[in-house]
């Protein structure tokens, strides 16, 4: 064997060496770090369950029917029984989907809204996650809902962010979605 081929057999040899060490190590920490990260994203998925459903003390996950905007259904009870739902939503918005806890009171209304994960624009569609706009869906009855621009002025309007109202209508079709999947399912329901 001449030098050359010693010395490509020696580098081979030392790149699949680090390779297969380094690949080890990142499995390991993968598999130690996915449990925190799992913990962390539930911790904050009860966060938003309580945002969304005050009167909640515990959530139950509940079985759901195949749905194209409702991914989970958390049944929220307090010590006298259910109080409502929490709906985990995804609505196509401009930037991506919009994923979102709907909180439906017993009756069927709105409790609340809560954004969890966007890809939406900067300064634009990602005004989503403040109060000016979400807390326009706090306590509403007057269903289903419907975009509007400039200010809203029925019980049935939510104003749109200016210059997304892709994000806006995104937004409102998944809580309307969400009213109908529990009208559809879960109306009843104890």
């Amino acid at each position: 064997m001449n030098d050359n081929v010693k010395k490509a057999l020696h580098l081979g040899g030392t790149l699949f060496a680090v390779t297969a060490v380094t690949g080890l190590i990142l499995g390991v920490v993968q598999h130690y770090t996915a449990q925190a990260i799992a913990r962390v994203e539930q911790e904050a998925r009860n966060a938003a369950f309580r945002i969304v459903m005050p009167a909640g003390e515990n959530f139950e996950t509940f079985e759901i029917k195949e749905d194209e905007f409702v991914s989970d259904v958390q049944k929220a009870k307090d010590a006298n029984g259910t109080v409502g739902w929490c709906l985990t939503v995804g609505s196509k918005g401009y930037g991506g989907v919009v994923t979102f806890i709907v909180g439906v009171t017993k009756d069927g209304g709105v409790k609340a809204i809560n954004i969890l994960n966007h890809s939406e624009t900067p300064g634009l569609g990602a005004k989503s996650t403040e109060p000016e706009f979400y807390e326009q869906f706090n306590d509403k009855n007057a269903l289903p809902l419907k975009v509007v621009k400039g200010a809203a002025s029925n019980p049935d309007e939510i104003a749109a962010i200016s210059g997304a109202t892709i994000t806006s209508n995104a937004v409102t079709s998944g809580v309307n979605a969400a009213v109908e999947y529990w009208n559809k399912n879960l109306k009843g329901a104890e």
